[in-house]
């Protein structure tokens, strides 16, 4: 019960002197706390806390008295359980909790001539400042599972920049608030195969073209379950931007409230077959 007081240094207690005193008294119990002053001036800002009680004090005059009852303590916090384990991975494949640990997998895996798979925990948030960069012949995988990961651009960054004949393949990921010129979240140009699945692209964008992602000279195409929300581009392709690629398939893919000048969802031209199963767009 600290007694916390301001007087001028009267009776020897000085500005912010604070001291606390022990008392004994079970829950429930009722009490009456008299507060006395000596000049009949009131505390002068002086206060009492404890027993559940703030800041009581004389205001004014002599003598003040408060009842109150002493509250129960609150319950204890329940254990912190320990985190879920992580899902059987994949043989081979190197767990990420930010982006520099998806480009130390890209690099070893350059070092040792393999390709690159990643694993990242389901319910992660990993900023990025910069984008991933992929280039040369070897496929890339980064997944989660379960909820899903989430990649946040911070409006400052696209996620992933593939070239070189690297292929992608992502899955169980949300790209959210990604920016660059030339796709959002990712851009793929003269980059091998690129398949996704339960991926989405949420708020992100680009001032030229593809909004969510662009696809630039590549290889197939391939989207499982993709949805693109409130995707925006300058030019074309306010979700998605794919041009001068391989095959092109989008099963259930789902488009809402992307904009652009040119294909406010999707702009696809100039690929080989183009499927589109279950696709859906709203107001874009």
């Amino acid at each position: 019960v600290p007694y916390t007081g301001s007087d001028g240094c009267r009776w020897g207690l000085c500005p912010d002197f604070q001291t606390e005193y022990g008392v004994s008294l079970s829950p429930g119990v009722e009490c009456e706390l008299v507060m006395k002053d000596l000049y009949g001036d009131g505390w002068e800002g002086a206060s009492w806390s404890g027993l559940g009680q703030e800041g009581l004090t004389v205001a004014s005059g002599s003598e003040e008295k408060k009842s109150f009852v002493v509250p129960f303590a609150p319950p204890s916090p329940p254990p912190q359980l320990p985190p879920p384990p992580l899902p059987p991975l994949v043989p081979g494949e190197a767990v990420a909790h930010t982006p520099q640990g998806i480009r130390d997998e890209i690099n070893k895996a350059v070092d040792q001539g393999r390709n690159a798979s990643v694993f990242i925990p389901p319910g992660a948030r990993l900023a990025f400042s910069s984008n991933v960069a992929c280039s040369g012949d070897m496929l890339l995988s980064v997944r989660s599972s379960g909820e899903g990961a989430t990649l946040d651009g911070k409006k400052s960054s696209n996620m992933f920049d593939i070239s070189g004949g690297c292929s992608l393949y992502l899955e169980a990921l949300h790209f959210v608030d990604g920016r660059g010129a030339y796709g959002g979240a990712v851009f793929a140009y003269g980059a091998g195969d690129i398949a996704m699945k339960d991926v989405s692209f949420t708020g992100c964008e680009a001032s030229e073209s593809g909004g969510g992602m662009n696809v630039y000279r590549s290889g197939d195409v391939t989207l499982e379950g993709a949805s693109f929300s409130e995707c925006t581009a300058g030019s074309e392709g306010g979700g998605m931007y794919v041009f001068e690629n391989g095959d092109v398939s989008l099963d259930g893919a789902s488009f809402s409230e992307c904009t652009a000048e040119f294909g406010g969802g999707m702009y696809v031209f100039e690929n080989g077959d183009v499927s589109l199963d279950g696709a859906s767009f709203s107001e874009c």
